[in-house]
């Protein structure tokens, strides 16, 4: 199966414009509002890519990120965040995130990330 599947985690209202732009560039993209509804999904559903913001209420998208690999290991996590710049990119990579966008990012960023992270999953199978 080459669909590319991917969860994207958000609490803020642009993720109705970003759903636009992924469905246009053909990948299969979910989106959820918090953390919590990312976890029920993923107990029924795998997504080999999961983008989320770090900064949310409830739980965080550093303990997300932690649980999803508790889930899927294999899966590539990537970090979102307005406040990127305020966060231990060490201590990212130790809570298992693959990588870390800034928002807002830029179209081409963003699709280069992900395309980068199927390649990956490609290479991985």
């Amino acid at each position: 199966m080459n669909e590319k599947k991917l969860l994207l985690v958000d609490d803020e209202p642009y993720l109705i414009a970003l759903k636009k732009i992924l469905t246009k560039m053909e990948y299969a993209a979910e989106f959820v509002g918090s953390s919590e509804e990312a976890l029920e999904i993923l107990k029924k559903e795998r997504f080999p890519l999961i983008i989320t913001d770090l900064d949310m209420p409830g739980l965080d998208g550093v303990e997300l990120c932690k649980q999803i690999k508790e889930i899927d290991s294999k899966s590539i996590g990537y970090a979102l965040s307005g406040y990127i710049a305020e966060y231990n990119t060490e201590n990212l990579e130790k809570s298992g995130f693959d990588g870390y966008l800034s928002k807002p990012a830029k179209i081409e960023v963003l699709k280069q990330a992900i395309e980068g992270a199927f390649d990956r999953i490609e290479e991985n199978k």
